[in-house]
């Protein structure tokens, strides 16, 4: 007798979606945004291919809904990470956003190894989500910056580049914690930025 097939495990549709949109992410970082496909998500998701249809009409549907839940997670955590200048300890205030975006991204590594792979790849539709996030994140900074140089600093802060500066820092520590974390941990970059903000924004650590 033939052995029969085992059937995935029952859910609501709501929990259906969510492992379908996990199992679309897995594909997206082990074999590529190229490769989503019914069959690849569902050997992936262990399900059958009538359970997928269940929910999505075709693969780009599939995808679609992935890009979409990750980029709002994405954006949110990217805007939970915009220093608070009333803090009153301007240094202390990046180095915290910087760390906390830091372990946000170790806390979800595949929605960021996505983020960083499908900036770099041939995908212009998720480029473009993200660049409106990375411009409202940069504006963000702007705000920060001229909030917290001092009004009559001898040392002219360039606030525009000042906050691109930052973004870079945030968004490169991004990919080292995730491509090499033992020698980059958050604690390190963190260290290191504690000594870089001050020369950005013209003026002395409190701790000086």
């Amino acid at each position: 007798m033939a052995e029969r097939r085992a059937y995935a495990p029952r859910m609501d549709p709501e929990q259906r979606r969510e492992q379908l949109l996990d199992a679309v992410l897995r594909v997206i970082v082990e074999q590529g945004v190229h490769k989503v496909s019914i069959d690849a998500v569902a050997r992936e998701a262990g399900v059958s291919r009538p359970v997928i249809y269940g929910l999505f009409a075709d693969s780009d549907a599939l995808l679609r809904a992935s890009l979409d839940r990750e980029e709002t997670a994405a954006l949110a955590q990217l805007a939970a990470a915009v220093p608070i200048a009333s803090t009153g300890d301007p240094v202390r205030a990046i180095t915290d956003s910087l760390e906390g975006f830091l372990t946000a991204i170790r806390t979800t590594p595949d929605r960021w190894r996505a983020a960083f792979m499908l900036v770099d790849a041939s995908t212009p539709t998720f480029r473009r989500r993200l660049e409106r996030g990375r411009r409202s994140f940069i504006g963000a900074l702007e705000v920060f910056v001229r909030e917290i140089v001092p009004p009559n600093s001898e040392e002219p802060v360039d606030v525009e580049l000042t906050a691109r500066t930052m973004y870079a820092l945030f968004w490169e520590a991004g990919r080292l914690v995730l491509a090499e974390p033992e020698n980059y941990p958050p604690q390190r970059i963190r260290a290191f930025a504690t000594t870089l903000i001050p020369s950005l924004l013209a003026f002395r650590h409190p701790s000086d």
